[in-house]
């Protein structure tokens, strides 16, 4: 079996990071890297070059793995495909429109293969979402709820992180990853776009709002912090479906809760959801006597018993479900697992 040869730009701690979890992989070997600063003592007998065009230029190396600030991506990322390499580009593709679209006018002239490492749509949780949503067993997506409370004790105020010229900023940076569950879960496009900021200092903008209205309806809020203690550090993202109630616990999802009005077809699909466990389930008869309006009798019940309307839908349902999911690896395995499909 051949091994496919990599080398990374840029050896911080997501290099090492990504160095560390190849070296489980039988397909792959890391044989050089190329960083301007230190660290190389974990880098073992791997190639060093102190400049990235150097790593790209070597005849060995089958993929390129960019793991830089994102201000430097759309350089590196062109560059390493006009050398004929295959890239593995870290998220975000690029800072600017400009930027991305000249890595897509590359890849079309070289037809070498690019890929962004948007890993958390790999995660099962997501992948089951994603599933069940192009089923369609909730119904329309209508809104989400994206709340991000990151710390900053790792972050001080000289951090490229603060520099927008290189991260683009926390929406580029670090929101990217929301976006792109949002995008693979609702599939919608975006239509309109809201944003504000709050700023600790000049440099340090710590606080960032977005609201996004998509072409079929979905109205999403994303909201991130980075001004805490890790102690305090909780991601959440809320999905509000036609016929589903769902939120997921972790910056990489980890577990979460359901709520589901489901017939005996989409009751089914749920057994899909890693862990799931369902803890209460009851008639949408019972249910519509508990929750019936004041003042209506039996009379005023739809004809269509088994049936529930939602924004000009109807739905076939006979049954709410209320459940838990998880994913029952520890967090090591995990990551393993979902690095190597990601790859």
């Amino acid at each position: 079996m051949r091994k496919y040869k990599i080398g990374i730009i840029g050896y911080g701690g997501f290099g090492r990071f990504l160095h560390y979890w190849w070296s489980k992989l039988d397909e792959v070997e890391v044989i050089a890297i190329a960083e301007s600063g230190k660290g190389f003592e974990s880098a073992n007998s791997c190639r060093i070059y102190s400049n990235w065009r150097e790593l790209i230029n070597d005849p060995e190396i089958d993929i390129v793995s960019i793991v830089t600030p994102p201000g430097l991506h759309a350089e590196m990322a062109c560059e390493a495909m006009k050398a004929g390499k295959h890239v593995l580009l870290e998220k975000p593709v690029a800072i600017t429109e400009e930027g991305g679209n000249q890595i897509i006018e590359t890849q079309k002239e070289t037809g070498k293969v690019i890929t962004v490492d948007h890993m958390i749509r790999y995660n099962p949780i997501i992948q089951s979402f994603m599933e069940l949503s192009r089923n369609n067993a909730f119904g329309k997506l209508r809104q989400v709820v994206v709340n991000n409370y990151a710390q900053d004790e790792a972050l001080p105020a000289g951090h490229w992180f603060w520099n927008k010229a290189l991260s683009g900023g926390i929406l580029v940076e670090h929101g990217v990853h929301f976006f792109d569950i949002v995008n693979a879960i609702g599939n919608q496009q975006y239509k309109e776009v809201y944003g504000s900021s709050s700023s600790r200092n000049e440099q340090q903008t710590d606080r960032v709002a977005a609201l996004v209205l998509y072409d079929e309806g979905l109205i999403a809020s994303y909201y991130h912090a980075f001004s805490g203690p890790g102690l305090f550090e909780q991601t959440t993202i809320q999905l509000a479906f036609d016929l589903a109630r769902i939120e997921i616990e972790g910056w990489m999802p980890m577990k979460g809760s359901l709520k589901a009005l489901v017939n005996d077809e989409t009751k089914n699909k749920l057994s899909a959801i890693p862990g799931w466990n369902a803890t209460v389930e009851s008639p949408l008869s019972s249910l519509r006597d508990v929750s019936r309006p004041e003042g209506w009798g039996d009379t005023d019940v739809p004809e269509e018993h088994n049936s529930i309307n939602c924004g000009g839908i109807t739905y076939d349902v006979d049954e709410m479900v209320s459940g838990t999911f998880e994913i029952n690896q520890t967090k090591g395995k995990f990551t393993e697992s979902v690095f190597s499909q990601s790859f």
